[in-house]
């Protein structure tokens, strides 16, 4: 079972992302106690638009129509053809960067007549490769899939047009523009997990290992299916006299051709993906305790709702052993991460205490608090048949007693006493609809729209069971029993 295309693994990465209400018990008045948790934005990604055929199929127009929004609408306000080009468009009262039917059918009667060169469009190459550096978990195959089969077509085209010394400088920059973006990539995931789940240096260097294995078996892959793709080309009638040199979208249609194999790399590019997941829920959760938008308590929460899918996930051998593994004994490195951010958030706002403020009004971590309400809240899972949400039930009633003891050995403490108690006594209750802003109604229908669930205006305790929901749905495995 491929786990990136389940209900659409973005869903994974959403529903992995602790999906909990994060509220928080403020240990600072000027964070918000509601709303969307400040650490569980997506990542941000550069512009896709310039990758040919990026998850998507490219077709002979689209690649048509990519070389001529390239020669007319390369916009620059020093160049006076330029300008000439765009007034000239909008005098016509066309507005947009597209070609009309008659333009892009007279452009594409001068391909076949005139055909493309070999050269590679470096500043383009570089552009869509660069693109990789932050790169999401639940588009991770499809961009490893883009690298390789850009590099073996643009490889390719080289080799079919150049000779001699020309061809070997023409290689050497290839291979720059492909190794900086490969690098990008396997770089920028890597510390995404480092950072985030406590990856051993060992561990991060098989990651990187694992990386450029598998982007070798795809190139391995593509290089083999060359000949076919440019037979099928040959077929493709006049077109064939231009297309053979559009690297782009040879590259596309090696992405269509049948080129799996069994891999033989440590980590699948499946459980690299899961990992980058829980990562980015580790990330979340640490990200807000940074800025003292959690507490120990949580923290405890959010990550074991993290943990218990990362262990849903092992459970239904939907990572192999070696990422289990991995998972399983970086663990307390990535829950001390979690920690070790808030104990600093909440050390510098000791140290900026404001004339009257008693001392101990941010009391350093209470470890045990964190540790208590985690156990509890796992030892439940384990004991339950796999029913995170039912989990997390026990986890907050545990919560609701080991906090009493925090506020007894930090009465000064912000985030215990009256904090904490409202946040436990609202734990299963929505906030009336009059307190739902006008901003959190229209994100509920708009994710409604999109079939994904919103957990603006729910309880704390229902964002967590429908996180839970929505991640078993997108495993497959809604209302199974799993023992961990």
């Amino acid at each position: 079972m491929n786990i990136s295309n389940i209900g659409n693994i973005p869903s994974i990465a959403g529903q992995i992302t602790t999906g909990a209400p994060q509220a928080g018990f403020r240990c600072d008045p000027a964070v918000s106690s509601g709303g969307t948790p400040q650490g569980s934005a997506p990542l941000l990604h550069l512009d896709l638009s310039d990758r040919k055929g990026w998850q998507q199929d490219y077709s002979i127009r689209d690649a048509a129509e990519s070389l001529w929004k390239k020669e007319n609408f390369n916009f620059n306000i020093f160049d006076s053809a330029s300008i000439q080009r765009m007034q000239d468009r909008v005098r016509q009262g066309i507005y947009t960067m597209k070609p009309s039917d008659a333009e892009l059918s007279a452009y594409i009667d001068t391909l076949r007549q005139n055909g493309l060169d070999g050269s590679v469009d470096w500043s383009g190459l570089t552009r869509e490769l660069e693109a990789f550096k932050t790169i999401a978990p639940e588009e991770l195959e499809d961009g490893l899939d883009y690298l390789a089969s850009r590099c073996t077509a643009a490889r390719d085209k080289l080799e079919r047009n150049y000779t001699g010394e020309e061809l070997t400088v023409q290689l050497a920059k290839l291979e720059e523009v492909y190794q900086a973006g490969k690098s990008g990539l396997i770089d920028g995931y890597t510390q995404l997990l480092q950072d985030n789940l406590g990856l051993s240096d060992s561990d991060a260097q098989a990651v990187r290992d694992s990386f450029s294995s598998i982007l070798a078996e795809k190139e391995e892959a593509y290089r083999g299916a060359l000949k076919q793709v440019h037979e099928d080309m040959e077929r493709s009638g006049p077109d064939s006299v231009w297309l053979k040199n559009h690297d782009a979208y040879i590259a596309s249609r090696l992405r269509a051709a049948d080129t799996a194999g069994r891999s033989k790399v440590r980590y699948s590019v499946q459980d690299l993906t899961a990992a980058g997941q829980i990562a980015q829920s580790y990330r979340a959760e640490i990200a807000d305790a940074s800025i003292c938008g959690r507490n120990e308590a949580t923290l405890a929460l959010g990550l074991s709702m993290a943990d218990m899918k990362a262990e849903t996930l092992i459970s239904k051998g939907l990572v192999s052993e070696s990422m289990a593994a991995l998972l399983r004994n970086s663990r307390a490195q990535g829950h001390e991460n979690a920690l070790a951010a808030l104990d600093q958030a909440l050390a510098q706002r000791e140290s900026g205490l404001a004339p009257g403020e008693p001392k101990g009004t941010f009391a350093p971590v209470d470890r045990a608090v964190f540790q208590g309400i985690y156990d509890a809240t796992m030892n439940a899972y384990r004991q339950n048949g796999g029913d995170g949400a039912g989990a997390i039930r026990t986890g907050a009633s545990y919560g609701q007693s080991v906090t009493v003891q925090a506020t007894a050995r930090n009465p000064n403490a912000l985030r215990w006493g009256i904090n904490i108690e409202s946040y436990w006594e609202d734990f299963y209750t929505a906030p009336d609809a009059k307190d739902v802003s006008p901003l959190e109604k229209n994100v509920n229908r708009l994710m409604e729209q999109i079939g994904k669930t919103s957990g603006l205006g729910s309880s704390a305790y229902q964002r967590y069971a429908d996180s839970w929901r929505d991640f078993l749905t997108a495993v497959g495995g809604n209302g199974l029993s799993i023992r961990a």
